[in-house]
This record gives C-alpha cells, structure tokens and sequence, in this order.
C-alpha cells in the first residue's frame, strides 16, 4: 500500500514499509519570506527540468537533494528564531516523543536533535507488522503535536512550535541509508559543535547499525 500528496507540486510518495529521511524545524527557524522565495526558485527549475531535460527523474532528484542542502546549510547556522532544543529538558521531550512510536508505527534506525531542526531516519511498518500502520504525514503529525505541546508548558508558551513545512524523502537503497545515517550523526560535527558524533549528546543510532557506521 502507498499514499500519495502534493507538496510544491510534487509528488510525494509514502509507502508502508518505506524508509525516511525526515527533517523538521522550529517555527521561525526558516522565514516564511525566505521559504516562498525559495519555493518560488524551486518551482521555476523543476518546470525548466520537466520542458527540458534528457533526465528529468534524475534531474529532480538532484534538485530536490540541492533543496534539502540549502534548507540545511541555513539551519546550521542559526541566524533565525529561537534555539529551544539547545535546552536539555526540550529536546529530552523530543527525543521521547520519537522514541514513543519506535515499535508501535515505526523502526527507529537514528536522528540528531539540533539547536533549531532534527534530523530523523525511520522505516514505516507495514500492515503486516501493525494492525494500524501510519503513513508518513501522520507520524510527524503525532511526533510533532505530541512535544509541542509538551514543551510549550516547559516555555511557558502558547502557538505554533515547530514550522508546518518539513523535508522528506524516501531513501531507495541500502548505500543511500548508510550515506544518510553517517550525515545525520556527523550533523554537529559539521556545524562545528563537537569533534565526533559521540561527543554530542542528543544523537540515537539503532545498536544494529553501530558495526557499519
């Protein structure tokens, strides 16, 4: 079984049983200004791809890859919003938000809490592993509904916690996973917070992949 919605005009499959690289931020982290902006260019290229290119499917793919590095490459450097998770008592409450559903509608397999973003890899259980399987877009619903509300109590806020627009991606291959995992746990090390990802204390790896990462 697979579901299928519209972001930015493109499709976006969520099979049961897939495995995703998913990345979420906080609200503000990303301007909205700057997010139509970039959405705009988004558009005007994946139309030029599809009027144009010998390769459309691999041109998108590497558009999309370009997308996800410039969305990145912004929230690393935390030049905008606030930077609740840098808090210990905001991201516990994430990371427990996630670890929640490992086993229930998900196979955990890593993510890394940042100041401002997370970076998450899971795989969707099927219909024959669950009696209720989700799809994508109701597990980071629940994921995110869940510490939001949470953790503006611990604020003492009310509103919109985390941004509504997120990254995703269906991760095809075993070498694009192990790829993905390395990126997600070296994340602070390439923001130059920590020498190694073992130093940085808001980072999960399910114990099978220790002996390939």
């Amino acid at each position: 079984m697979k579901k299928e919605f519209y972001r930015r005009n493109l499709p976006h499959y969520q099979p049961l049983g897939g495995t995703f690289f998913v990345t979420f931020n906080l609200v503000e982290a990303i301007p909205l200004k700057v997010l139509k902006e970039w959405n705009k260019e988004f558009k005007i290229q994946k139309k030029s791809i599809e009027l144009f290119s010998s390769n459309p499917a691999e041109d998108l793919d590497k558009l999309s890859k370009q997308d996800f590095a410039k969305r990145d490459k912004y929230l690393d450097a935390a030049q905008n919003g606030e930077n609740w998770l840098k808090k210990d008592e905001i991201a516990q409450i994430v990371s427990d938000s996630i670890h929640f559903w490992d086993k229930r509608i998900i196979d955990l397999f890593c993510f890394c809490i940042m100041s401002n973003h997370v970076h998450l890899v899971f795989r969707i259980l099927d219909i024959n592993e669950v009696d209720s399987p989700k799809y994508l877009d109701e597990i980071m619903h629940s994921i995110k509904l869940f510490s939001a509300k949470k953790c503006n109590v611990v604020l003492g806020k009310t509103g919109q916690f985390w941004q509504h627009e997120s990254y995703d991606r269906l991760i095809r291959n075993d070498d694009e996973m192990i790829r993905i995992l390395i990126y997600v746990l070296n994340n602070p090390v390439k923001a130059g917070l920590v020498k190694s990802h073992e130093e940085w204390k808001w980072t999960y790896l399910a114990e099978r992949f220790k002996s390939v990462i």
